[in-house]
């Protein structure tokens, strides 16, 4: 018996040494969101118009140094314009340059994973169970997706996931710890206009400090510190202190991207799009902040109401909202019993079984998601941009000043910059003033003296998909000159002899 008992527990001791070797729940579960993520982020591919400009800008940095006036349309030329996400403009041309576009895809779907990474650590660390973490982050994925991009908020969500945890775990007994914000900020605020979300997360933190309700209540001037520390720093970028109120403008839209901008518009819960922030609301709302700590049941509530003002706010209220719900879900769970101390065989056994199913769920994401060959996945996809119209267009004036749609303004630019062309607006709404925005829309839907207007603005070329008013008759009834049309866009010319050189 005692032979026997023996190679028992040696078999038992065997398990138990590979299990520890082995990915625990929680990890296996960040892989396959991750995995899903990328590639949804891979297939949704650079259809967002905002890549072109921001990739395009990214460029200009490299060679040129950063602008401090616009460079790439003739409305705006010679005016300031701050960059206050310059430093991920130059990343994200140097990932292009590195390793193309379908490699940026992968690095950006792999930061919003990041940002489910960290919010999942940070929970198992303070003692969530595996499934609470599941359930949670899996919610908050579902939010996200949407909304995965490749742009310079990614970034962003990535930060703010890292800014809760780094808050959740400062403590008075090591209060210097909290003078890390300062160089976090500094980083940020060269990132990302977002910092300014940021800033009012830790705005809320040091608010409940002083109040005595959060740990560094006793350390309340290291906290007060940093925070000062966070508001200098954030003025260190190229703008300088003016920098600082320019987020503003991107947190509150003029009232023409209010109109006109989808993303600025608060969700339509009719919309399937919208309906993961839906649950997320619920979901709030029931857990009610049971025991959780009082400055990230705040921030919460602050993420949902920035989510129900815009839409592109709904990631911010789920990377707000992830730890709250997990922390408030796994204290009503508290009361159960939890499964008794498995022998390791036993529980060597259940995570082989996690880790394959963790793996047919990654390779079915793969399989459904992603195309069969990578050479499928299009830098620049010929639908929605008018890619041949402004071929001809360059064809026929490569230095144009070209009235395009607002939503291919960033791409146009990435097509005509290199040549001397100029756009009238692109995706930078938060540098156009109210004025130039309105006179777009009144040359576009010729709801008012938009002849005088173009003739004011030098326009030369239009380019517009067919159903917009502008094309459908106006324009050439005034002596402009059809040059290019498709099914998505069309080319209308005010010097009808650039015909010839098409």
């Amino acid at each position: 018996m005692s032979s026997q008992a023996g190679a028992l527990a040696a078999s038992q001791d065997r398990a138990a040494l590979l299990l520890r070797r082995l990915p625990s729940p929680t990890a296996i579960f960040v892989v396959v969101l991750g995995v899903i993520l990328v590639s949804i982020t891979v297939l949704k591919g650079t259809r967002d118009p905002d890549y072109f400009w921001h990739l395009t800008t990214g460029r200009y940095i490299a060679t040129h140094g950063i602008p401090s006036v616009d460079p790439f349309s003739f409305t705006w030329a010679g005016k300031p314009w701050t960059l206050h996400e310059w430093l991920s403009e130059l990343g994200l041309y140097a990932v292009v340059s590195a390793i193309g576009s379908v490699g940026a895809t992968v690095v950006f779907g792999v930061i919003a994973a990041g940002a489910f990474a960290i919010l999942a650590a940070l929970l198992r660390h303070a003692g969530v169970r595996p499934l609470v973490i599941v359930l949670v982050c899996a919610l908050g994925g579902w939010v996200l997706i949407p909304y995965l991009t490749v742009r310079p908020q990614a970034i962003s969500w990535l930060l703010l996931a890292g800014l809760v945890a780094i808050l959740f775990l400062l403590r008075s007994d090591r209060p210097m710890r909290a003078l890390i914000l300062i160089p976090y900020f500094v980083l940020w605020a060269n990132l990302h206009g977002l910092w300014v979300i940021g800033l009012g997360v830790v705005g809320l933190y040091l608010l409940f400090t002083l109040f005595g309700r959060t740990p560094m209540s006793p350390a309340r001037g290291w906290m007060l510190a940093a925070f000062a520390g966070c508001l200098l720093g954030i003025m260190l970028t190229p703008a300088g202190p003016a920098g600082v109120l320019y987020p503003l403008r991107y947190v509150q839209p003029g009232n023409w991207g209010l109109a006109n901008i989808q993303e600025w518009q608060s969700p339509n819960f009719h919309d399937a799009v919208n309906w993961g922030f839906l649950t997320l609301i619920l979901a709030v709302l029931l857990n009610g902040g049971r025991l959780t700590p009082a400055w990230l049941v705040a921030d919460s509530v602050v993420g949902l109401v920035l989510g129900l003002a815009s839409v592109r706010n709904e990631p911010i209220a789920a990377i707000l909202a992830v730890p709250s719900l997990g922390l408030g879900i796994e204290n009503r769970l508290a009361g159960q019993v939890r499964e008794g101390v498995r022998r390791p065989s036993v529980a060597l056994g259940r995570r082989i079984l996690e880790l394959i199913a963790g793996a047919v769920v990654a390779i079915a994401a793969l399989a459904i998601l992603l195309p069969a060959s990578p050479v499928q996945v299009v830098p620049v996809p010929p639908d929605p941009y008018p890619d041949q119209a402004v071929t001809e267009l360059l064809r026929m004036k490569p230095n144009v000043r070209v009235l395009a749609e607002y939503g291919w303004g960033g791409y146009v630019i990435s097509r005509i910059y290199d040549s001397g062309g100029r756009v009238f607006v692109d995706g930078r709404n938060d540098m156009y003033s109210e004025q130039i925005l309105n006179d777009y829309s009144t040359i576009r839907d010729v709801s008012g003296d938009w002849m005088s207007l173009v003739d004011r603005y030098g326009v030369e070329a239009m380019l517009f998909p067919p159903y917009v008013t502008i094309v459908k008759g106006p324009a050439t009834s005034a002596g402009w000159c059809q040059a290019y049309r498709d099914s998505i866009a069309v080319v209308l010319v005010k010097d009808c002899s650039l015909l010839s050189r098409s």
